[in-house]
């Protein structure tokens, strides 16, 4: 090339770059805004559990420096493809190829400047992320809500939440990393090895609680005697036993609301405590005395709720496994001498405002007429 010659693609000037960005800003944050909604859509409609789909468009002096980057070739505003970036985090490192392929489907994929840092030196430790540069199909582009976007690029990382903190708290240090003292990196890679093992360990302890879990599930369905009552058996068996549906379904009807498709994990905690709280430690216990109260348990609630107790909140369900509790409320009241109020703590109620000693009678009464 002679020297009066134009390069074929000339480098831009950097304040032309900078007011064409301006101008595109509007439309790279609608962009942002409306390929986060779709992705979170995605993700539920999988079934895919993230834990936040992060959003931001380039900050303009953070884009002016990546542009004036001497080791970068960057010629055009649109060499740079991260303008509009995202980032969606999972709980667990083995779901970022799961969310992959939910990217991999609804967008098309720029396979040349996409790249899965996941795929790093043995010996170095940091950030592990898939990140995407995606644009949007044709297909989805004739639909007016993405019409705009067409031919966009965006970025969409996929990584972990323990690796999202790892970037967020490296990110102020990054820039200048390379320039401190060897003993500075050296505890940096330090944080970012014992960060690796952090998610591997997650990973294992996921594992081993759900082969736990996997085991109580086939003890409590084979009516094994001797499972202990806990949160996680106590789960499975108001998820699998027959009868507290049955009388958990009375219930709801005796409260006037409907009763929870769900176990609440958080609630299931005080169910466990209540029936502890009551001598009922193994599951057969529970079982046998579900049986045995089958009905006297509405009728308890019945009169309960007609002569003491206050009304629920409007819009409120009946949890499940509320029968246990009931339960757990006979056998305690039945024994007076004020034990109910021991009981009552264990379910997180400190302040009853309701006559206690005349559910203790209710209790007895009723305990005394199933028990002729």
């Amino acid at each position: 090339m002679t020297n009066t010659e134009k390069p074929e693609n000339p480098k831009a000037d950097v304040e032309t770059v900078l007011a064409e960005f301006d101008r595109k800003k509007e439309v790279l944050a609608a962009l942002c805004e409306t390929t986060k909604s779709l992705i979170e859509k995605c993700l539920q409609g999988d079934g895919i559990r993230f834990q936040y789909v992060q959003a931001r468009v380039k900050n303009r002096e953070k884009l002016k420096a990546k542009y004036l980057d001497p080791k970068k070739d960057y010629r055009q505003l649109d060499d740079i493809t991260d303008q509009a970036a995202l980032r969606v985090i999972t709980y667990y490192e083995d779901e970022v190829d799961l969310v992959a392929e939910v990217i991999k489907r609804e967008f098309e994929i720029d396979s040349k400047n996409s790249v899965d840092k996941r795929e790093v030196d043995p010996e170095k430790f940091g950030y592990y992320a898939l990140n995407y540069v995606c644009r949007y199909s044709d297909a989805r582009t004739k639909h007016v809500e993405y019409r705009e976007f067409g031919g966009i690029p965006c970025e969409i990382q996929i990584t972990s939440i323990l690796r999202h903190a790892w970037s967020e708290i490296e990110h102020p240090w990054y820039d200048l990393k390379d320039a401190f003292p060897d003993n500075i990196k050296r505890r940096f890679a330090r944080m970012a090895a014992l960060l690796e093992i952090a998610e591997s360990e997650f990973l294992s302890l996921r594992k081993i609680q759900s082969d736990y879990m996997l085991s109580v599930g086939v003890q409590v369905e084979t009516n094994v005697p001797d499972v202990p009552v806990d949160p996680v058996s106590l789960k499975t068996f108001i998820e699998q036993e027959p009868l507290v549906r049955e009388i958990d379904t009375v219930l709801a009807s005796i409260f006037g609301l409907p009763l929870a498709d769900d176990v609440d994990d958080r609630k299931v905690e005080m169910v466990a405590a209540a029936a502890i709280h009551a001598g009922m430690k193994r599951l057969q216990d529970l079982r046998d005395s579900l049986r045995r109260y089958r009905t006297a348990i509405p009728e308890f609630v019945a009169r309960c709720r007609r002569e003491l107790w206050p009304p629920a909140p409007a819009g409120s369900t009946v949890g499940r496994g509320i029968s246990i509790v009931q339960l757990a409320s006979i056998v305690v009241g039945s024994r007076g001498m004020g034990e109910t109020i021991e009981l009552l703590k264990a379910r997180g109620l400190t302040g009853a405002t309701w006559n206690v000693s005349r559910q203790e009678v209710i209790a007895q009464e009723t305990v005394a007429k199933y028990s002729k």
